[in-house]
Formats: structure tokens, C-alpha cells, sequence
């Protein structure tokens, strides 16, 4: 796993050229101490509230230790943003400041919500829902059977998250007329993101 890690890391880092700072969040030496002493504990109560590695105030909340190791949650996040910044670009790195202060809670089970919209748009009552994005950069995300990120909704939270920092609203019914925002290329980079992250079994 950790030679995956590495490759990953220098397939990310390696396309960007020496004058290329936008990948600079990654490296702060001065929250390592932070990181390192941020931890899951099996003896201490639940859930935990854990810092993730390479972003400013970045966390997520577990209800055991074996839901997902910080470090492929942070992982997953340098993809998404690395792919976010491919198609998008990030003015005044607003996309950059939210993932600095996201806060990621992964749920055991999955909610039932009054109204949702599918990925066209369609109105739906009563869904069940594996993933919510809220104001406040809250994320809430079902951990799901298989024990990997890129099986989650996680990538597709953070697209709404990005979204509500640049435009101001999470845009609810992805490719749908009722709100702005998301477009048929969001939903392509997502799947681009998961591929990428099934690539290196995350």
C-alpha cells in the first residue's frame, strides 16, 4: 500500500512543472507534528474526530478506526482537487481554501431525505441518500460494503462543496434547469476521479 501511496503521489506532483504552485496545500511542514498526533484510538470513545494529513483544518468523523485511514481520505482529496483544477481551474483558490476546511462525517447507514434530485435533475420524495453536502464545507457520506473511497459518494459531495464556494449554491439538482452550475463535465470528471482512485485500489 504505501509504494501505491508513493506512485500516486508522483504520478500527482510529477505533471506539474517546477514553476507550478498550486499543489503548495499539500505541503505544510509546520502541521506535520499536528498530523502525526492525530489519530484513530480503538480505546477512546466514539466517534472520533480525526485530522486529515496535508490540509490546513481539514477532518473527518469516524465511528471506528477501521472506516478509512486518514491518509486515503487525503488522497482522494489531492486527486479531486488535482482533477477540479484540470477542468475547471480554481480562481482565487477558493476550491483550494474548502477543501482546507472541509469536515467529512462517514456514516454507517444511509438517510432517508424528503426531497432529492437524481443526476438529470428529476425530482425524487422520500430517497434514500448515500451522501449529503451542507453548508459549513459539511460533508455526510454513507462508507458503503466495500471499503473503498472511490466506491463512496465522497468525490460527488465534493463537486457540490465546490460549486457552493464559487458559485453559492451547491446547485441540488446536478444537471437539472432549477438551479445553476453543474454540467454534464462535473458529472464526467467524477467518474474520471473514481476511476482514478479504483486504479490504486483506494
Amino acid at each position: 500500500m504505501k509504494k501505491t501511496i508513493l506512485l500516486l503521489i508522483v504520478l500527482l506532483f510529477g505533471t506539474a512543472c517546477s514553476g507550478d504552485h498550486r499543489f503548495k496545500i499539500f505541503n505544510n511542514p509546520a502541521a506535520q507534528k499536528i498530523y502525526k498526533s492525530s489519530h484513530c484510538n480503538a480505546q477512546r470513545p466514539f466517534p472520533q474526530m480525526i485530522l486529515i494529513p496535508f490540509f490546513n483544518k481539514a477532518t473527518q468523523i469516524v465511528s471506528r478506526c477501521n472506516t478509512y485511514e486518514k491518509h486515503k481520505t487525503s488522497l482522494a482529496m489531492i486527486v479531486f482537487y488535482q482533477q477540479w483544477y484540470e477542468h475547471f481551474g480554481d480562481k482565487n483558490k477558493t476550491v483550494r481554501y474548502m477543501l482546507e476546511d472541509v469536515m467529512i462525517e462517514w456514516g454507517d447507514k444511509k438517510k432517508i431525505v424528503k426531497i432529492a434530485y437524481d443526476v438529470e435533475g428529476n425530482l425524487i420524495k422520500e430517497a434514500t441518500v448515500i451522501g449529503l453536502a451542507r453548508s459549513g464545507n459539511y460533508i455526510w457520506a454513507w462508507k458503503g460494503y466495500n471499503n473503498k473511497i472511490s466506491e463512496t459518494s465522497l468525490i460527488h459531495e465534493l463537486v457540490h462543496q465546490a460549486l457552493r464556494a464559487t458559485n453559492g449554491t451547491g446547485d441540488s439538482d446536478h444537471e437539472g434547469r432549477r438551479y445553476k452550475g453543474w454540467t454534464w463535465e462535473h458529472t464526467s470528471m467524477i467518474i474520471k476521479t473514481k476511476n482514478m482512485l479504483r486504479t490504486f485500489n483506494i
